[in-house]
């Protein structure tokens, strides 16, 4: 039983490119989400002031950046966040991330991914799948 529009898990997705952005917006609603996308640090910032999300799926931002310069707009949105669970994505190399989970991030995906293990990594991370409402987890066998 899918939960209610309105009880539907919150999902801030960060992605740069529009065309990536609306493919995961289409998938992730159609599994019973409620997507906000935003295409830069600037949006999400906005996205976060205006409400809570129980989840943060964020491409490691300007990519073409320094390393440096990318964990300091994934630590910027981390701040706005307040506890809010988040899962990088990133085309780059995973040892460029390896100390996410010390930096309190939850889980990393590296790109291309598929959508199904990008699912799981969210339902993994907040614990339940919106196929099968709210608070219910999904069978791990």
């Amino acid at each position: 039983m899918q939960a209610a529009h309105s009880e539907r898990r919150a999902i801030l997705l960060i992605e740069d490119d529009p065309t990536i952005g609306e493919l995961l917006d289409e998938y992730l609603s159609g599994e019973g989400y409620s997507v906000t996308t935003a295409l830069d640090t600037a949006a999400a910032l906005v996205a976060l002031a205006a409400r809570p999300f129980d989840l943060i799926v964020a491409d490691a931002l300007a990519e073409q950046r320094p390393l440096t310069e990318r964990w300091t707009r994934l630590e910027a949105i981390q701040r706005a966040a307040r506890g809010t669970p988040i899962i990088i994505c990133t085309a780059h190399r995973a040892s460029d991330y390896a100390d996410y989970t010390a930096r309190g991030f939850s889980a990393l995906i590296t790109k291309p991914f598929d959508l199904e293990a990008l699912l799981a990594s969210i339902v993994h991370t907040i614990g339940c799948d919106a196929r099968q409402g709210m608070g219910e987890r999904r069978d791990a066998h």
